[in-house]
């Protein structure tokens, strides 16, 4: 599997991270034995978030106990609601983690410029008190905005960025990926199957063979999931032509309606989350019942009572730069929910 550096911070990873943020579905047993293979692999690269619900807890059963090599990515959104919070969310991670130090700490979802703002002034001060500390070595940044992210990589305050790229959404090579190379900034890459849904994920992970951008951190929470994404990234053959077109062709019509989760829509005067019901939608909607789609229903209960209040003001659908219809997403998930038992 091939190594690549990650920007100019002098860290080396994998090119196939691993991306934790499904980790919750499954027993601590089973976790370990899902990381412990991917370990084995070769894969050093390991990402999570406070809003992961028990992954960081789950890699904490495991990455204390390795003779180092291993890099890991956490984040937080709490510097959202106040530099409190935010402290506690990240004091939160090193006990979770049971690390003395984490390679990059994230700002978790800078998408809109108040959310850069928010993010450049207290909170910003507090981690690079803990970079002098010792207990962080990097500072990053997370969003699905590529607009909001140059501006913040102009800043010159972060090591890294991650963020959605696929060849679903590949607005990240209209200017990101080319500043955060020209910067020597390093990139993570999440949502690499755009969140599941591209059915072939050989070639939609081979993509990015043709378009190298840094770690490729897909979700796994099975050993047969590592190890067909381990398989991809040590062949490392890139797509042939006849191959982008296929898998072109397979996405073109979740192209022109899939949320970017760029929050241009946000807020909702009636407090709905929408890039969130889009994802649900979009896993969920005309899909068979399967495990995979009724974990993702039953995550989404949570917001019927937001969704009902939905009038179908329209305001999301203006906002939106590529006409997603939300208020019909809305009532049909609705539906949908509902009739989950």
């Amino acid at each position: 599997m091939k190594t690549i550096n990650l920007g100019n911070t002098g860290i080396a990873v994998r090119e196939l991270g691993f991306g934790a943020m499904y980790l919750p579905r499954i027993s601590p047993q089973e976790s370990d034995r899902v990381l412990h293979r991917a370990i084995d692999l070769g894969i050093n690269y390991f990402d999570t978030a406070a809003a992961y619900q028990d992954s960081e807890e789950k890699l904490g059963r495991i990455l204390p106990g390795l003779a180092g090599g291993f890099v890991v990515t956490s984040r937080s959104a709490a510097y959202k609601t106040g530099i409190d919070a935010f402290k506690k969310e990240f004091q939160q991670s090193l006990r979770r983690l049971k690390l003395d130090v984490i390679d990059f700490y994230c700002f978790h979802a800078v998408n809109q410029p108040s959310e850069l703002e928010q993010a450049l002034g207290a909170p910003l001060d507090f981690l690079k008190q803990q970079k002098e500390k010792g207990t962080i070595h990097h500072i990053a940044i997370t969003g699905h905005n590529p607009v909001t992210l140059v501006q913040a990589l102009k800043t010159g305050e972060f090591s890294m960025v991650m963020f959605p790229f696929n060849v679903i959404e590949r607005e990240p090579l209209d200017g990101l990926i080319g500043t955060a190379n020209r910067l020597g900034v390093g990139m993570s890459v999440m949502k690499p199957l755009a969140g599941g849904v591209i059915e072939s994920k050989d070639l939609a992970l081979r993509f990015f063979f043709n378009h190298p951008s840094g770690v490729v951190t897909p979700g796994m929470c099975s050993v047969k999931q590592v190890e067909l994404n381990g398989s991809i990234f040590s062949r490392r053959e890139a797509l042939s032509t006849k191959e982008i077109s296929a898998l072109e062709q397979e996405v073109a019509v979740l192209g022109r309606q899939f949320c970017r989760r760029c929050s241009y829509c946000m807020p909702c005067e009636n407090g709905i989350m929408i890039p969130f019901v889009h994802f649900i939608h979009m896993k969920c909607h005309g899909k068979p019942m399967d495990d995979e789609v009724r974990y993702t229903l039953e995550l989404g209960k949570q917001m019927l009572p937001a969704l009902e209040k939905c009038t179908a003001c329209g305001a999301c659908v203006e906002k939106c730069p590529y006409d997603i219809p939300t208020p019909q997403r809305v009532k049909e998930l609705v539906d949908l929910l509902k009739s989950v038992h």
